[in-house]
């Protein structure tokens, strides 16, 4: 993954761009006393929802203070280009700050992004000064927010960073890589399921998720013994299973009415001493 040359400025968003949160967003407008973190996410992506929480309570300490937040929805699947499934993603995720509807992935193309989630942070003169790729490095991205916020108003008092919401996230931790993402169809399409068919994955890692779409009962088997029940309501992420650090399973979905499975996807864990 190549990174982004850092003495570029930065891209004003496409002009007929559609918004969620807001009318419209120029960037221009907002340089001079603010910087601006540009997020790339998706709401199917497993990793753009274990870092959303570190983005919202940053968006709650620092607004006041200079920082804009601007998350650009790119959508890994084609229902997730409808803007009014984006819209009740956000909603229900409880996000405020604006975001841009990249159904034709036309800023992912400015910015030459390659990755869910991403993050590029601007500073008031609209100079790249600090990126970061996927999940992790939460502490130093809020320094280096805060280090661009000192530079706007010298006399704010500041926090210290949030505190690493899960092991992982720790800076010291020690990381094991998680089974691959895997797609059921190579063009990212459903793959029908019928009432009653089960899909298993052997995997390893320290949290199971799987995209789907369907109204029903799916029950979630480990191992072979139950593990939890939930309830599909519409096209979108629904996380299976944790455990607190890097563990084999065998992992089965099984679904009680007709549904689409797009893709399982892991995330990582503490490595086994």
């Amino acid at each position: 993954m190549r990174p982004p040359r850092l003495d570029i400025s930065i891209p004003e968003f496409p002009a007929d761009i559609e918004w969620i949160n807001a009318s419209f967003v120029r960037v221009g407008t907002l340089l001079g006393r603010h910087a601006v973190l540009v997020w790339f996410w998706d709401y199917c992506s497993l990793n753009s929802v274990r870092a959303l929480p570190y983005l919202l309570e940053w968006h709650r300490r620092y607004r006041e203070s200079g920082l804009r937040i601007l998350a650009v929805h790119s959508p890994q699947f084609a229902f997730a280009g409808e803007i009014g499934n984006v819209a009740a993603a956000i909603a229900r995720l409880g996000i405020g700050f604006p975001v841009a509807h990249d159904a034709r992935f036309e800023v992912w193309r400015d910015y030459g992004n390659e990755v869910w989630p991403a993050l590029y942070l601007w500073d008031r003169k609209g100079v790249l000064r600090y990126y970061h790729f996927a999940e992790g490095e939460y502490e130093q991205t809020e320094r280096a927010i805060q280090e661009l916020l000192l530079e706007i108003d010298e006399d704010l008092e500041l926090p210290d960073p949030v505190a690493p919401l899960r092991p992982t996230d720790a800076a010291d931790a020690m990381v094991e890589a998680p089974t691959p993402h895997r797609y059921f169809e190579e063009d990212r399409s459903g793959r029908a399921v019928e009432a009653g068919e089960e899909l298993s994955i052997r995997y390893a890692g320290a949290e199971a998720a799987a995209v789907l779409d369907g109204h029903g009962p799916v029950d979630v088997s480990i191992d072979g013994r139950p593990a939890r029940r939930l309830e599909l309501d519409g096209p979108r992420l629904y996380e299976l299973h944790e455990t607190a650090g890097h563990e084999e399973h065998l992992l089965t979905v099984r679904f009680e009415t007709p549904a689409l499975a797009y893709m399982f996807s892991f995330a990582p864990g503490l490595a086994r001493p």
